[in-house]
């Protein structure tokens, strides 16, 4: 049973590392289509050491705001955000 852990988290690692190219990186879009993005498939890329394309996954989308509830946990939304082409600061998400 440990080694079905051990493979599945090797086979997982080439996806994780995936080269920049094989993505769709904020960076390349534009702010509205990072939200839009974000809204479709709840995840967008990032560049990790100009290198690598890295998985965000971070509260919920932004025309879903309304429906976070933060105060439980005692603390206010805030906005999450990624360098796009046309903005330095897109807010994609609102997280607690």
């Amino acid at each position: 049973m440990k080694s079905l852990g051990l493979l599945l988290a090797l086979l997982a690692l080439p996806i994780a590392t995936a080269p920049a190219s094989a993505q769709a990186l904020a960076d390349q879009m534009t702010c509205d289509q990072a939200v839009a993005y974000y809204e479709k498939h709840g995840v967008i890329y990032v560049l990790a050491n100009g290198k690598f394309a890295v998985p965000l996954r971070v509260g919920v989308p932004v025309s879903q705001a309304k429906t976070l509830q933060c105060q439980d946990r005692g603390t206010t939304p805030r906005p999450y955000t990624v360098a796009t082409k046309d903005a330095w600061r897109c807010t994609i998400a609102v997280s607690c």
